[in-house]
């Protein structure tokens, strides 16, 4: 797939087609493995991760522009301009390489993430300035550092869900997801749900322990969680969850709660300030909603309304989604709200209710991503105690992993992609199965992945190893 989107080595029909063969693949290595992760350890799974991930590291940014909007910004505030009301465009000029890379829908856009997030960028920014390969590479090292964090966090929180960390770490850190968003697509995303999720661990391990000894581990999971939503807004709904689970568990849920929100907001406030670019960010949020999203459920609704207003001679579509959207926004606010209860009450607990509380926000928001699924896909996977559960994640994950190519191009292009992709992986599965492939999964004393690109031995304690595959070429941007 890295060597098919590089633009160097096939015809871009042939590419689109070739990389979501490669999609398709790995989706289906990835669901292959869940079959026998109760039978792996936590090494194996972690080498797997790796080896996945390895290879995306040398590509182009994939499946999304978003990391050349994040140069653009860091430039613009490393320039001493103010990202939260200057686009690209009119702060760079057209002549920039950055701004010639941002796509067209966000060119005059300013930044709708937080101070912690603008402080990384403008970082950047003056490391690299405006050469772009060392700014992706600089932003796919932070996402990296949110994969790290998440890769830590997610075992530990499924011990306190009490489910598996095996099935944690399958679900979550191998989803194809984190692979083709986190790693290939450099999503802030990453460093946000590596602090929520860190953050949130600490808090509650710090929660479990007497007053004496808690005090100092619920701040740094505090501190962890309110960093990640300076990063991006959405991370608050985790400082709300986290607030609720410490009113229950802690004396006075009153002075509890009022004490957890007014620290998240001091901390928010000395973090805006401290960075020098003030509360800017709060206004500038609504502008990551000037794109109609066509996988928000409630734009979905918005369009189906214009298109029938369409049949009588009526331009409703607009008026229909804001409707849409306002509708959805209510209807968050009272699911959310009877969420919290219920983890106040103790009757969702604190990983399960912070999942729902993020799958409530995805289906109810105005603008939805693929990325976006891993808010609530992450947590989630940690606490997946039944297989219906974990089937239901895993299925999220894989629809969607396979929703949207590595590089856009016209719908008739893509369409054929997908049905040449399909009789590719058709025409491999009945090769395999007439030549009598052995598929079978590892068993508990030794193993060896068909298709995971590891193998490893627990029975001779020795470290997993890469399987050696065929080169394709050395990617080049």
């Amino acid at each position: 797939m890295v060597a098919a989107t590089s633009g160097r080595f096939l015809p871009t029909p042939v590419a689109v087609a070739v990389s979501l063969t490669g999609m398709g693949l790995v989706v289906a290595a990835w669901l292959h493995l869940g079959r026998a992760h109760r039978r792996l350890q936590t090494r194996v799974l972690l080498a797997v991760a790796a080896a996945w991930s390895l290879p995306l590291l040398a590509a182009t940014p994939l499946f999304s522009g978003d990391v050349w909007s994040y140069l653009a910004q860091g430039v613009i505030a490393a320039s001493g301009q103010d990202p939260y009301t200057l686009g690209p465009l009119p702060a760079l000029g057209p002549a920039s390489p950055v701004t010639q890379h941002v796509s067209p829908y966000w060119v005059e856009t300013p930044a709708p993430y937080g101070p912690a997030w603008m402080v990384l960028s403008r970082t950047v920014a003056r490391a690299t300035g405006e050469h772009l390969v060392a700014g992706v590479l600089l932003y796919r090292l932070i996402a990296l550092a949110g994969v790290a964090l998440i890769a830590w966090a997610l075992p530990r929180l499924a011990r306190r869900a009490g489910a598996e960390p095996s099935s944690a770490l399958w679900l979550g850190l191998l989803n194809p997801l984190v692979l083709w968003h986190l790693v290939a697509g450099a999503h802030n995303d990453g460093i946000m749900l590596g602090l929520m999720l860190c953050g949130t661990e600490l808090a509650l391990h710090g929660a479990d322990r007497a007053r004496t000894a808690a005090t100092l581990r619920i701040a740094a999971g505090l501190t962890l969680v309110t960093v990640a939503a300076t990063i991006k807004v959405v991370g608050f709904a985790a400082v709300c969850c986290l607030t609720a689970e410490l009113a229950r568990r802690r004396g006075n849920p009153l002075a509890t709660a009022l004490t957890t929100l007014g620290a998240a907001a001091t901390l928010t406030a000395a973090i805006s300030l401290g960075s020098g670019l003030g509360f800017g960010w709060i206004g500038a949020i609504r502008s990551s909603t000037a794109v109609h999203s066509w996988l928000a459920p409630t734009n979905m609704a918005g369009f189906l309304a214009g298109g029938l207003g369409r049949l009588t001679g009526s331009e409703i579509t607009g008026t229909a989604i804001t409707i849409s959207v306002t509708i959805g926004a209510a209807v968050c606010a009272v699911v959310v709200t009877r969420l919290l209860w219920a983890m106040f009450q103790g009757r969702v607990g604190p990983v399960r209710g912070l999942g729902l509380v993020f799958a409530t926000i995805v289906l109810c928001g105005p603008v939805v991503q693929p990325w976006y699924l891993l808010w609530a896909l992450l947590p989630l996977a940690a606490a997946a105690r039944k297989r219906r559960d974990r089937t239901v994640v895993a299925a999220a994950g894989a629809l969607t992993a396979v929703a949207l190519p590595p590089i856009g191009h016209g719908a008739a292009l893509l369409i054929g992609a997908y049905l040449a992709a399909a009789l590719l992986l058709a025409a491999t599965a009945l090769l395999l199965r007439h030549r009598g492939a052995d598929l079978a999964l590892p068993s508990p004393r030794g193993c060896r992945l068909t298709g995971a690109v590891v193998t490893a031995s627990s029975a001779s304690g020795h470290r997993p190893s890469p399987v050696p595959r065929q080169r394709t070429g050395t990617p080049a941007w």
